[in-house]
């Protein structure tokens, strides 16, 4: 009998290398599609005169009010009107990486790209930039135009919006998702920022620090005493008797 049992465990152990390695690793967030309707993103001017831009997505999520209004092209202009008034559940505002980040795929890359918007020629376009590497980075969309106040952001082809998911569980996290046929994720074979050059020495090159000999000042207190230098502190003083109040 635990001759049986002992070949059926070995007989099991032998199938488990041909299982997938992804089978046990897989992740518990996923994405799914949004109603692009109830989102827009927007160029938002920030610092010294507002001259420079941030990204900011504003969803519709209830219908009592309107968020925002459009007008114009090229660029399309945005008037975000959750500004004024209590948003609170009728408009969400996502403004930093705490609210939206880049996947490609099946791919989460919010650990290596950041997004921002940078002036190129005469429009605003949003980049993701990582982090970790040199001149490394995707175009995501643009404001077509520049323009004064808020702007609105087009993404380019290959790119849409999705939602991060928990085990299922929609969650408020939004992925600007690149799809993996139109979208490449650039690769940079340069050293990652931060990261200190390999200057170690070969083993036989290796540096060895000797140490100086001792200095022979020819004064010393005695056998078995270091020998005294310049640099020696005086002795300190003796301590004061104790003296008893009467």
């Amino acid at each position: 009998m635990r001759k049986l049992l002992l070949t059926t465990l070995l007989a099991f152990g032998t199938t488990l290398p041909w299982l997938p390695p992804a089978a046990a690793q897989v992740s518990p967030f996923g994405n799914q599609r949004v109603d692009d309707r109830r989102f827009v993103l927007m160029a938002a001017p920030f610092g010294v005169n507002q001259r420079g831009y941030q990204l900011l997505i504003v969803e519709q999520s209830s219908n009592r009010r309107q968020c925002w209004q459009e007008y114009g092209t090229a660029p399309t202009q945005v008037n975000p009107l959750l500004l004024n008034f209590d948003f609170t559940n009728i408009c969400k505002r996502m403004t930093d990486s705490n609210g939206y980040s880049v996947r490609v795929g099946n791919e989460d890359l919010g650990w290596r790209f950041i997004l921002s918007l940078v002036e190129r020629q005469n429009e605003w376009v949003l980049v993701a930039n990582s982090a970790r590497e040199r001149n490394v980075q995707m175009e995501v969309g643009r404001t077509r135009g520049k323009g004064n106040g808020y702007l609105k952001i087009e993404l380019d082809p290959g790119w849409s919006l999705t939602r991060r998911t928990y085990n299922g569980r929609a969650l408020d996290h939004i992925y600007l998702t690149g799809d993996p046929q139109v979208v490449s994720v650039p690769t940079n074979s340069q050293r990652p920022l931060g990261q200190p050059p390999n200057t170690l020495p070969p083993v036989d090159q290796e540096i060895i620090i000797q140490p100086l000999p001792p200095r022979d000042t020819g004064n010393q207190s005695g056998s078995g005493d270091r020998p005294s230098t310049n640099n020696d502190l005086p002795p300190l003083p003796p301590p004061p008797p104790t003296q008893r109040i009467p």
